[in-house]
């Protein structure tokens, strides 16, 4: 009887604890998945490891309350950089698609390796990462901001670069991750958020994909100790046959040669990690860009493409 007892409660036991678990859970989100939900990193203990590897921020970055403020900016277009780098890393060997309109085929494992410099195995920062300094002062004889200009790097051989980022045109460019301090949705917020609805509407590669962290990536990729070790030379910005540089969309797409340029200029890099996200995050084959309407960059001060320059 007592065996019977026992038996019994054993059984309730276990029945209760089944009940316990929801029937439908949802498994535990992977990084992309919670990025795509405007959530990353997923954890704490992520998030404190990422952080070893990520560059520093200035006190001259507006930081005072209200949130989000312009450090918030600077905090999620680091995550938004490293996480366009883990896309591209994830995504790069089945793309048979998109890679032949920035680099040549056959550089499809050293273009992976330039996108792992910046990310890591683990998912976080490159520890070199943590030697570049983000500040808004412009001490640089001559300044290096004027109304085209929205960031720029200082020392990009040196062991110690600075990452000088053009108020208020700088400002404007959006984010994909969360700021700190806003509870609303992302979704219904274009003015700080880039959103599928924009970025699909227009179906074209644009610089309407472009975010605070895009740019970022761009100028990690000026870092010589960074990346240069991958091809021997720096990553820089390259020049067009007219003589302009090889920044944006329409510049990047199909109009570089693949060998000798595409693979060390950063807007390639850029716009390709880009490419890959926003056709992944939306679900959308994007038309190439059009001239004269996909190259206009409606963040900048002037009539041309912004400049993220080293």
């Amino acid at each position: 009887m007592r065996f019977q007892l026992l038996y019994a409660l054993i059984l309730l036991l276990l029945l209760h604890l089944v009940s316990a678990v929801p029937p439908n859970s949802d498994p535990p989100l992977t990084w992309l998945d919670a990025y795509k939900r405007r959530d990353f990193p997923p954890n704490a203990g992520f998030k404190m490891q990422m952080y070893r590897g990520l560059p520093s921020i200035d006190y001259d970055i507006a930081h005072a309350r209200p949130h989000p403020n312009d450090w918030d900016q600077v905090e999620a277009a680091i995550v938004d950089a490293l996480q366009l780098a883990l896309v591209a890393i994830e995504l790069i060997d089945s793309d048979s698609d998109i890679f032949p309109h920035y680099f040549d085929r056959r550089d499809k494992a050293k273009v992976k390796e330039v996108f792992g410099m910046v990310a890591t195995q683990c998912k976080t920062g490159n520890v070199m990462l943590s030697k570049i300094h983000i500040q808004t002062t412009d001490n640089s004889n001559p300044p290096g901001c004027d109304e085209e200009t929205l960031l720029y790097m200082r020392g990009a051989a040196s062991d110690a670069p600075v990452m000088i980022l053009c108020p208020p045109n700088v400002f404007k460019k959006k984010a994909y991750t969360r700021l700190k301090g806003d509870t609303g949705d992302p979704e219904t917020n274009p003015d700080r958020y880039l959103r599928c609805e924009e970025i699909t509407a227009n179906g074209h590669v644009s610089y309407h994909m472009e975010s605070l962290g895009a740019l970022f990536l761009h100028e990690y990729l000026h870092y010589d100790s960074l990346v240069k070790q991958v091809y021997g030379r720096s990553i820089l910005d390259q020049q067009l046959p007219n003589g302009d540089d090889a920044y944006g969309p329409v510049a990047v797409y199909d109009n570089l040669n693949k060998k000798t340029q595409a693979r060390v200029n950063a807007d390639s890099y850029a716009f390709y990690a880009m490419h890959l996200f926003w056709k992944e995050v939306c679900g959308v084959d994007f038309e190439p860009p059009r001239v004269g309407v996909d190259d206009i960059d409606v963040d900048c001060g002037g009539p041309g493409p912004c400049h993220a320059s080293a």
